[in-house]
């Protein structure tokens, strides 16, 4: 039996949802394996994350307060920032951004678009910003297929 949701179709049916789970489930997939990469690196080479602290101020040298925090925190202590932020941060919100839930869903896309913004102050501008524009298009879609399903009430 089909169930129907406010006058509409299944929800979740429509193809701009399908697709909107479709990224979420790309963008929650490459956090998982950032997490995953994270583990090893943490484990077996932690003074990489020193090195990817002077590759982050060749990107963006005028940005000083950055560089100071990423040598205070990623570079200095990399098994306690790593594992908390490349590893738990990343991992947590690929898994809620695999949620079949809409409302799980939509926190993971967010999370991952506040891990994005963060990139954008590192400078990865490149890859950041088409990121995080694709991002918030699934989220608009998270968003109405909630609605649809009556669980933004």
């Amino acid at each position: 039996m089909t169930q129907v949701y406010r006058g509409s179709s299944r929800a979740g049916s429509g193809t701009g949802s399908l697709a909107a789970r479709r990224v979420a489930r790309v963008a929650g997939g490459m956090m998982i394996a950032g997490a995953g990469l994270n583990a090893v690196l943490v484990v077996a080479r932690p003074g990489v994350y020193a090195g990817l602290g002077t590759w982050f101020a060749e990107l963006s040298p005028q940005v000083d307060a950055l560089q100071d925090l990423w040598s205070r925190t990623m570079g200095a202590h990399p098994r306690v920032w790593a594992t908390a932020v490349g590893v738990g941060y990343e991992a947590a919100v690929g898994v809620l951004a695999l949620s079949a839930d809409p409302r799980r869903r939509l926190v993971g896309l967010g999370g991952i678009a506040a891990f994005k913004a963060g990139l954008l102050a590192m400078g990865l501008w490149s890859w950041a910003l088409p990121w995080l524009a694709v991002l918030a298009w699934a989220a608009a879609g998270t968003m109405r297929e909630r609605d649809r399903a009556g669980e933004g009430d």
